[in-house]
C-alpha cells in the first residue's frame, strides 16, 4: 500500500514534466548518485594500497561523525522532511503518514552535501579494505547500513522537533537546546578536548566493523552490521509515528492572527512607487518561515564553523560562492513565486514590466550578499595572518562574481521555468524536488568553477589578474541578465509566469 502510494506520487510528478530535455536531465540527476557510489567503491579498491593508513584511521571516523551530524541538521533546516508535493495539493487525497515519511527518505539523495559525504565515506572505506573484493564489498555494506541508520535517525529527530516547535514553549525549548549544545561544543573546543572527544566517537565502532571485514573477522562484522540494520528499521518505524504526531499538532503559537500596526511613511524622505514596491518585495520574502530559517542558517552555520575552527585564504575564496548558491535555492530559482496570487494584481499595475524584473533581481542579489558577507568578514578575521591586498581583492572579486552569476542563473530559471509555490509552510520549497536537485548542481558547478579560478589568481599574488577575470565574468553575467530581461519583456512569456505563480 505504502510503496504503491509512493510510486503513484512519483509517477504523477514525472508526468508533470513534459519537456524531453528536462526529463533527460532529471534521469541523469537520479542515476548519478548510484553510478558515483559504485565508482567510489571500485576506484577506492583499485588504488595502490596505502603504506601508512594511520591518518585515514583518524579521518574516516571524523567523516562518518560529520555525516551523522549533517543527517540530523539537514531535516531540521528543512523544517522536517522533504516533500514530493506541497501539503495543500494533497489534502483531498488519502495519503498516509507512512507515505510522507518514505517519500521524504526517497528524496534524501538529492541533497548534494549528503551525496558528497556518502561518496567520500564509501571511497575511503573501500581504500582501507583492499584485501579482497569480498572484504571491500562487506565493508562498503557496513557503511551503507550506517548511512541508512544516520538518515533515518535524522528524519526521526527532525519530525519530533517540528512537532515540539508548534507551541511557543516548544520553540523556546528548542532554542535553549541549541544554545546548550553550542556552548558545550565551544567549551570542549576551547579546552582542547576535541581530539579526545573524537577518539570516543561512536563512528569508531563502525570503522572497526569495516576493518574486521578486511581482516576476515566475519562474526564481529556481521553482528555490528546487523545491529546497524536493525537500528535503521527501528528508527524508520519511529519516524513514521513521529511524522504522524508532528503533522497532527495544531499550531498554538498564535502569531499568525495578531494585529500589527502599519508602519507610517517617514515625512523626511519622499516615498516613491519604486521604494514601496521594494518594501513589498522584501515583505514577501520575510513572510515565509522556510525562507527566514534558511537565510538565518546559511549565514550562521558557515560563519560559526569558521569562527571555531579557524580559516584559510583558499577556503574564504571558495565558501562565499557556495553560500550564495545555497541562498539561490531558497527562492531565487522561482523568484516571482514570492508574489503568489498577488502576481496577477501586480501585473496589472501601470508600471514598466522591466522594473518588476530588476527589482526581483536586486532582491536575489541582496539575499545572496546578506548570507555571504558574514562568512567573508569572519573568515578574513580568523586567518592566522592578515592577508595581502591581492588576497583580499581575490576574495571580494570571487564573492561578487558568484553573487552576480547566481542572480543571473536564478532569474533565467525564474522567467523560463516558473512553478507554483506559496512558501507558506515550514517545509515548502520554490520548485519540485527534481528541479531543486538540478538547479543545485548548476549553482554548485558555477560557483565552484568561479572559486577555483579566483583561487588560482590569488596564488599568483597579482591583484590585477583577479580584477581582469572578475570583469570578464561580471560582463557575461550582465549579458545573461539582459537576455533574461528581454524574455521577461515578451508579453506572452510574462503572462505565462504570472499565471503559473498565481494560480498554478
Amino acid at each position: 500500500m505504502i510503496a504503491g502510494q509512493v510510486r503513484a506520487l512519483i509517477a504523477l510528478r514525472w508526468s508533470m514534466v513534459r519537456d524531453g530535455r528536462a526529463r533527460a536531465s532529471l534521469l541523469v540527476v537520479f542515476f548519478i548518485p548510484v553510478v558515483l557510489a559504485l565508482g567510489a567503491i571500485v576506484v577506492g579498491h583499485l588504488l595502490p594500497a596505502p603504506t601508512d593508513n594511520s591518518s585515514l584511521l583518524v579521518i574516516v571516523p571524523a567523516l562518518l561523525l560529520t555525516f551523522l551530524v549533517l543527517s540530523i541538521v539537514t531535516p531540521l533546516a528543512a523544517g522536517g522532511g522533504n516533500e514530493l508535493y506541497p501539503p495543500d495539493q494533497l489534502v483531498a487525497f488519502p495519503i498516509q503518514f507512512r507515505t510522507t515519511t518514505f517519500a521524504s527518505l526517497v528524496l534524501t539523495p538529492l541533497n548534494l552535501a549528503w551525496l558528497f559525504q556518502v561518496l567520500a565515506a564509501l571511497g575511503l572505506v573501500s581504500y582501507l579494505s583492499q584485501s579482497t573484493w569480498i572484504a571491500c564489498l562487506a565493508a562498503s555494506s557496513t557503511v551503507v547500513a550506517f548511512i541508512a541508520f544516520a538518515t533515518t535517525l535524522g528524519q526521526t529527530i527532525g519530525w519530533i522537533v517540528i512537532g515540539v516547535r508548534q507551541t511557543t514553549g516548544g520553540r523556546v525549548l528548542s532554542w535553549l537546546t541549541i544554545a546548550v549544545v553550542s556552548v558545550g561544543f565551544l567549551a570542549i573546543f576551547k579546552a582542547g578536548l576535541l581530539t579526545n572527544a573524537l577518539d570516543r566517537s561512536p563512528t569508531i565502532w563502525v570503522l572497526g566493523a569495516t576493518l574486521r571485514a578486511a581482516n576476515g573477522d566475519w562474526l564481529v562484522w556481521g553482528v555490528r552490521t546487523t545491529t546497524l540494520i536493525a537500528s535503521t528499521f527501528g528508527f524508520l518505524a519511529t519516524s513514521v509515528f513521529a511524522c504522524q504526531w508532528a503533522l497532527r499538532q495544531p499550531d498554538k503559537r498564535g502569531h499568525r492572527s495578531k494585529p500589527k500596526a502599519t508602519r507610517a511613511a517617514s515625512h523626511n524622505k519622499v516615498t516613491t512607487a519604486s521604494s514601496l514596491a521594494r518594501r513589498i518585495d522584501r515583505a514577501g520574502l520575510w513572510r515565509s518561515p522556510s525562507l527566514r530559517r534558511g537565510v538565518g542558517l546559511l549565514a550562521l552555520l558557515p560563519t560559526l564553523t569558521i569562527f571555531l575552527a579557524g580559516s584559510q585564504i583558499s577556503l574564504i575564496v571558495l565558501l562565499p560562492g557556495l553560500v550564495a548558491a545555497g541562498s539561490g535555492l531558497l527562492f531565487a530559482i522561482n523568484a516571482f513565486c514570492l508574489d503568489g496570487p498577488g502576481a496577477l494584481f501586480l501585473s496589472g499595475l501601470p508600471a514598466p514590466a522591466q522594473d518588476w524584473f530588476w527589482r526581483r533581481a536586486q532582491l536575489v542579489a541582496e539575499v545572496a550578499s546578506l548570507t555571504s558577507l558574514p562568512v567573508i568578514v569572519i573568515g578574513l578575521a580568523r586567518l592566522p595572518h592578515w592577508p595581502s591586498a591581492s588576497s583580499v581583492i581575490a576574495v571580494l572579486a570571487s564573492a561578487c562574481t558568484c553573487i552576480a552569476w547566481i542572480t543571473a542563473l536564478a532569474m533565467g530559471a525564474s522567467v523560463r521555468r516558473p512553478h507554483r509555490a506559496l512558501l507558506l509552510g515550514p517545509r515548502d520549497t520554490p520548485a519540485p524536488p527534481g528541479t531543486m536537485a538540478l538547479q543545485s548542481v548548476i549553482f554548485s558547478a558555477a560557483t565552484t568553477g568561479i572559486g577555483i579560478a579566483f583561487t588560482l589568481t590569488e596564488l599568483s599574488g597579482l591583484a590585477w589578474i583577479s580584477l581582469v577575470v572578475a570583469t570578464g565574468l561580471l560582463t557575461l553575467a550582465a549579458r545573461s541578465l539582459r537576455i533574461s530581461a528581454s524574455v521577461w519583456n515578451e508579453p506572452s512569456q510574462r503572462a505565462r509566469v504570472v499565471a503559473t505563480v498565481s494560480a498554478g
